[in-house]
């Protein structure tokens, strides 16, 4: 071994260790303020986590659980567990009492082997509930016992039903027994931002890349569409997401990529006349804020139809979605996507 390669292994196992070792201390440090906690609570008040720690999608679908667990237990305390990077999207949820911004799942593992909490409906299976830095897997025993994976899981319903299954909320493959519609709580601030924006209405939003590339659609096809749709229509185009592939050359888009937080951007779509994008975050909030979505879906791995939505778009009450069975997302054509795309702004009453 080179004297390189052994400050590399050495380097890497001291972090690793460091890392290991904060993650236990504030585990067990968590582990004494709930039982703090649980020392001031009325008798038979119970303490309860929800785990669903990302992606962003996946946790406003996962929103009505927390509302009804709430309905299950409205005495309890309940606590949902989740990455600070998204802390925001539950942290004004009236249904819950307390966010738990997760450092990593070793500290979840620490914590929760001491018992402190009564109840855990862990919303995660496997393959989403790793730490790279640990190295870590965290079983959920119930996904487990039905065989609930990365590979299957649209097998068992939408987002919403799979996670409610996951977590022993209903039974197997049965339909989510309450409010199915995910909601959204933006604040005062949230919509101070975006009125700052000065955003010329009407207005359509776009989010053109996901964090799967099997998901996308070109960037030479975004960019055909928007010069289309900046010819025929009045709409200005707005665009939202992490960062921009685009090239485009017209007064009638506009880039916010990187500019907003998961909210503002909410806030952003719930003021468009429609929203037109991926399977992906963004699509989650249009569907919580009910703005009307046409969203360019394919073929995922081993799903040909599969549909990740609960409530308006789930129904397609107030969504259409673009795709030909057996063709992945960037397999779509653009006179397709036109076709579909203008059938909704030429005939539908929100149209201009």
């Amino acid at each position: 071994m080179t004297l390189d390669r052994f400050i590399q292994l050495w380097t890497h196992r001291y972090h690793k260790s460091c890392h290991i070792f904060k993650a236990y201390f504030l585990g067990y440090s968590a582990a004494f303020h709930f039982l703090w906690r649980k020392l001031f609570f009325k008798k038979g008040k119970d303490l309860i986590g929800i785990v669903r720690t990302e992606h962003f999608g996946d946790i406003v679908a996962v929103e009505p659980i927390s509302r009804y667990v709430r309905s299950l237990y409205p005495d309890a305390h309940i606590v949902w567990f989740v990455k600070p990077v998204f802390r925001e999207l539950v942290a004004n949820n009236p249904s819950v009492n307390e966010v738990f911004p997760e450092f990593c799942i070793s500290e979840r593992k620490a914590l929760l082997s001491l018992g402190v909490f009564d109840k855990i409906f862990e919303l995660q299976f496997r393959n989403n509930n790793y730490c790279p830095k640990c190295q870590v897997f965290k079983e959920n025993p119930i996904a487990q016992q039905r065989n609930i994976n990365v590979y299957n899981y649209f097998n068992y319903g939408n987002l919403l039903e799979v996670f409610a299954q996951s977590g022993d909320l209903i039974a197997p493959n049965a339909v989510f027994p309450a409010d199915d519609q995910p909601k959204l709580y933006l604040t005062d601030d949230h919509r101070k931002k975006v009125e700052k924006l000065a955003l010329t209405k009407p207005y359509l939003v776009l989010h053109c890349q996901s964090n799967y590339i099997l998901k996308d659609w070109p960037a030479d096809k975004w960019n055909q569409l928007v010069a289309w749709m900046a010819e025929k229509y009045d709409y200005q185009m707005v665009e939202v997401g992490l960062k921009s592939n685009l090239t485009v050359a017209t007064d009638k888009y506009q880039n916010l990529c990187g500019q907003l937080s998961i909210l503002e951007t909410a806030e952003v779509i719930r003021n468009a006349a429609f929203f037109i994008g991926l399977d992906s975050g963004p699509s989650h909030l249009a569907n919580a804020v009910g703005t009307y979505g046409m969203i360019l879906m394919g073929s995922l791995n081993d799903f040909p139809t599969y549909n990740p939505y609960s409530g308006g778009y789930g129904r397609q009450d107030n969504a259409v979605f673009i795709r030909q069975e057996g063709e992945v997302c960037a397999n779509l054509s653009f006179d397709f996507v036109q076709n579909k795309i203008e059938a909704v702004l030429d005939h539908s009453a929100h149209g201009v």
